[in-house]
């Protein structure tokens, strides 16, 4: 479940400003009409605002449901007999992977991201630069994280 869930955000991440792209590039006669009022360009900073929002309230979510769910699977093969070390250990390193980035990382791209909605991003603004390193940062740690959970789960399908 965790592993599905992990890889459902990856596509949560990458479509929601995509989407926003498209339906600016393609407006249909109702989108067109109300919005009409504004530039494309507001219209274009609304949307990115909108997706930002989606994916920092989801994002906070998903951070506190690893949490949960890293909890409870170090407590249930904490609890197993005779114990596994490996993967009490890959468990464990699960649920601190998943408590830096739920209470730590998240929070603060979430807080230097309200910073820069509706800046232009030509020139870069102050700021952007250590958004796109904490992006960065996450995305290379869910990674590192994914691959631990795949290992868990190897080790436990090959013992069973």
């Amino acid at each position: 479940m965790w592993l599905g869930w992990t890889l459902f955000m990856f596509f949560v991440a990458g479509v929601s400003f995509s989407t926003a792209e498209r339906i600016l590039r393609n407006p249909n006669p109702p989108f067109s009409h109300a919005t009409q009022a504004l530039s494309t360009e507001g219209t274009r900073s609304l949307f990115r605002y909108f997706a930002a929002e989606l994916n920092r309230r989801v994002f906070a979510a998903y951070g506190w449901g690893e949490i949960v769910l890293g909890t409870v699977l170090l407590w249930i093969l904490n609890r197993q007999n005779p114990r596994d070390a490996v993967s009490l250990a890959l468990a464990g390193a699960l649920l601190s992977i998943a408590v830096t980035l739920g209470l730590i990382v998240t929070p603060q791209i979430a807080e230097l991201g309200r910073t820069l909605d509706f800046i232009p991003r030509n020139p870069p603004p102050p700021g952007f630069a250590q958004f796109r390193s904490l992006h960065r940062s996450y995305a290379i740690i869910e990674t590192t994280k994914f691959v631990l959970g795949m290992a868990l789960l190897g080790r436990w399908l090959l013992t069973r």
